[in-house]
């Protein structure tokens, strides 16, 4: 009998052993997963400096590509008749349709187009991209829209590539336009010059 008393109160002293490492254990982790969650609230209210530095791009900028400087007009360049221009219009948003009513309105104006189709995502105004030989039609059609960033590329005709993004509000009314038909274009502060290349025939 005291052999047997002996036996259940040692595997009692084992059992009440393991229960309390449990509750150490569980316990422990228990606060560990506690602090974590209060030291990641206080990172995400800005409280506490978060320990990564990475940048986010948030969706207002996404598709808008860093700014750079512009090309500049060809010297005492008058602007162009919008009947010499041709565009392509292209629909950098979400919006239904922009590309095609927007085609419209500056077909209104004159202007000869080509493509209509989505294009990237932009997240600016207008993007009007063109070669050196339309950078003088980019700026007379910059003239129709509240705002509009000209690019460059190496294309070699004097074609224009009309994106429109998420801040585009419309073509502007004929009346509203202030680029002077009878006065040469103005060149940007800090633009780049263009060799502009020679056109044969």
């Amino acid at each position: 009998m005291s052999q047997s008393t002996e036996a259940v109160r040692a595997r009692a002293a084992r059992r009440r052993h393991l229960q309390q490492r449990q509750t150490v254990i569980f316990g422990t982790l228990v606060a560990a997963l506690l602090v974590i969650g209060l030291l990641g609230g206080a990172v995400w209210s800005g409280v506490i400096p978060s320990p990564i530095d990475v940048p986010i791009n948030s969706g207002e900028a996404a598709g808008t590509p860093p700014p750079v400087a512009p090309p500049c007009p060809p010297a005492e360049t008058l602007p162009v008749p919008y009947a010499e221009i041709s565009a392509n219009v292209l629909n950098g948003t979400d919006e239904q349709q922009l590309a095609a009513r927007t085609a419209a309105v500056l077909q209104d104006y004159g202007v000869q187009i080509g493509r209509q189709a989505n294009g990237t995502p932009y997240g600016g105004v207008v993007q009007l991209t063109t070669g050196p030989l339309g950078v003088a039609s980019a700026y007379t059609l910059a003239g129709v829209f509240s705002s509009a960033q000209i690019v460059l590329d190496g294309r070699e005709d004097a074609t224009i590539d009309v994106l429109l993004g998420d801040g585009f509000d419309g073509v502007l009314a004929p009346d509203e336009v202030t680029l002077d038909p009878a006065v040469a274009i103005p060149a940007p502060e800090g633009c780049k010059p263009v060799e502009t290349p020679s056109v044969e025939g």
